[in-house]
């Protein structure tokens, strides 16, 4: 009729110039009526939004959880990821024949200053060599290896009983050794102070070990100062090796690694073979790079479910409530107030499903550190995004339930 008596304007003009006309106000949502009718209607049916939010539940545990193993396991294997082998530089020449000065004490003593090293010695690898508990009987083959008291420092065996050997009985060649536990039970031995003959060659037992932080070799081997093995080398002995042990600092090896020949031997440092190595950090990142994405994955098929949980149910509700919005479109209601309180009651689910799933990823995190002796590193940050990311989901699983909402007439009300 309006538009018949010449007034231009849209739907929305010609129903504010009718209220205008007639003195009526247009009807308010206030916020606080918004979000209790929202908490009433998540709250009417618990079980129900329980069951929408799981998808949402489960997708925030997964994301807070990945995220806090993530750093836990970080923190833990930057604290021991292959500390022995990532300590651990080996000088050796590529020919067996070079001249065995490459170990001379200047070239060990400039090796020594480098920052980083903490020990560095000289070794002697005599292979195989028959060990006994008595001069004239054959003994069993040992690898018997030689090496400084600065090597034996590098290769920091784990004494059951006794003392290393020092700097005395190397300057003076002292015949003592070092037996590892097997090479100990073999022989027979439990106490030091026992002689053992190499080569039948007296040798005192001076301590008796278990373990080695590098070079595992030693494991099954018997230790002697560097100068007693050079005496028991003949014209005729083979399968002999020398090389250099270092033990540097966390995070120092490569350096180490690029400069030892060059500190040993300058006068021909690609005559030495140096084996460092490779950084633990660039693994370990790329471990955790590939766990953290394969889970991220995880998180997001499961956040992608919880939406489409919420939107089918959101949608569902709207076949069952169409009464409800039909009567309050029937008592003034805008289609804006429809579509707010829907937007909230998905949101509403969403956070939910986030600030529970992210409880449960802390509970998890932290469960399965204690489980492991694991110190926790949980970020309380990313369990707030976490429940703000529900939130999200929420909302944007209402968009399309809401849009169906508003196009509830209110003579459905009347049909119901």
């Amino acid at each position: 009729m309006l538009r018949r008596m010449g007034f231009r304007g849209g739907r929305w003009a010609v129903r504010r110039t009718v209220r205008q006309t007639l003195g009526v106000r247009a009807p308010r949502l206030p916020v606080t009526a918004l979000l209790k009718e929202a908490f009433v209607s998540v709250h009417r049916h618990p079980g129900r939004s329980v069951m929408t939010a799981i998808g949402t539940i489960l997708g925030s545990a997964a994301f807070v959880a990945t995220l806090g193993l993530g750093s836990t396991l970080e923190q833990q294997v930057s604290s021991s990821f292959d500390v022995r082998r990532a300590t651990e530089v080996l000088v050796r020449p590529d020919d067996k024949a070079l001249d065995p000065s490459w170990q001379g004490p200047d070239g060990l003593e400039r090796l020594r200053r480098l920052n980083g090293v903490e020990a560095a010695g000289r070794r002697l690898a005599l292979g195989e060599r028959p060990v006994s508990r008595a001069i004239g009987v054959a003994g069993q083959g040992t690898n018997v290896i030689g090496t400084d008291p600065d090597g034996l420092t590098a290769m920091s065996p784990r004494l059951l009983i006794g003392r290393p050997f020092d700097e005395f009985h190397e300057r003076n060649a002292v015949p003592v050794v070092l037996l590892s536990n097997p090479v100990a039970e073999r022989l027979d031995i439990a106490r030091i102070g026992v002689a053992v003959f190499i080569n039948d060659r007296a040798f005192t037992v001076m301590g008796i070990f278990d373990d080695v932080q590098r070079r595992p070799e030693a494991l099954l081997a018997a230790l002697i100062p560097a100068s007693a093995a050079e005496t028991l080398l003949t014209d005729r002995s083979t399968g002999v090796s020398r090389d250099v042990v270092i033990a540097t600092a966390p995070g120092a090896a490569q350096v180490i690694g690029a400069q030892a020949a060059l500190s040993l031997w300058p006068q021909a440092p690609a005559a030495l073979q140096v084996v460092a190595p490779p950084d633990p950090r660039t693994l370990r990142r790329e471990v955790e790079a590939s766990v953290q994405r394969s889970s991220m994955i995880v998180s997001i098929i499961a956040l992608a479910i919880g939406a489409l949980s919420i939107g089918n149910s959101a949608t569902a509700a709207i076949t069952a409530r169409t009464a409800e919005i039909g009567l309050r479109r029937a008592v003034g209601a805008r289609p804006r107030h429809i579509v707010a309180q829907l937007l909230a009651e998905t949101t509403a689910l969403g956070g939910f499903g986030g600030a529970v799933g992210a409880l449960i990823g802390v509970m998890i995190t932290v469960g399965v550190s204690l489980w492991n002796s694991w110190q926790p590193v949980i970020d309380l940050r990313v369990a707030l995004v976490a429940a703000a990311v529900g939130a999200v989901v929420g909302l944007l699983a209402g968009l399309w339930p809401a849009g169906r909402a508003i196009r509830v007439q209110p003579v459905a009300a009347l049909q119901r």
